[in-house]
């Protein structure tokens, strides 16, 4: 199983993203304590702590060597606001695909961050991995991630019924996928 390498400088339209650090513990935690509701949306079975953050980061540099995850800030040119999360994680080297999931501070959304972060990450691992399919899975209520998604090519390919235990519930998952050509 190849490595996920830590991608440098990738930045499109003033956002950037960069690897996560240790001080960023702290907002990580805060962007969930801000909204509440944003655990839920995520699918978290509970919303993180700083602990959890600092232990969660320190593994970025396994998890990427083992090829399983790769964790971005998503930030400005400047590399300081934390604004959000993307991350490409459900890796099938063998079928060369992975899915990408992401999530923004509230006070980032509906600015067209999440769409420039996101498709910074699906390009760069169709280009730098050779992918050849990335998927993303919400739950067919969230009209936002829909949405993104739809904006960056993305098909919707149908709802896996009773697919995911989040938060003690079972819970349908739509999925959507988008071909390298």
């Amino acid at each position: 199983m190849p490595s996920l390498p830590l991608p440098e400088g990738l930045e499109r339209d003033g956002i950037a993203l960069r690897k996560l650090r240790a001080r960023d513990a702290k907002p990580y935690v805060a962007a969930f304590r801000k909204d509440p509701l944003l655990g839920v949306t995520v699918g978290a079975e509970q919303d993180p702590t700083e602990a959890w953050a600092r232990r969660f980061i320190a593994r970025q540099p396994a998890l990427r060597a083992r090829g399983e995850y790769l964790g971005l800030v998503v930030t400005d040119a400047t590399g300081r606001p934390f604004l959000g999360h993307v991350m490409l994680h459900t890796v099938a080297w063998q079928h060369r695909r992975a899915e990408v999931g992401y999530w923004l501070v509230r006070s980032a959304r509906g600015r067209g961050i999440g769409r420039a972060a996101v498709g910074l990450l699906v390009d760069w691992a169709f280009e730098a991995l050779g992918l050849a399919r990335m998927e993303i899975t919400t739950t067919p209520g969230n009209a936002a991630a829909r949405a993104l998604a739809a904006g960056l090519g993305f098909a919707e390919e149908g709802v896996m019924r009773s697919r995911n235990l989040e938060r003690g519930r079972r819970v349908d998952m739509l999925m959507l996928a988008r071909l390298r050509h």
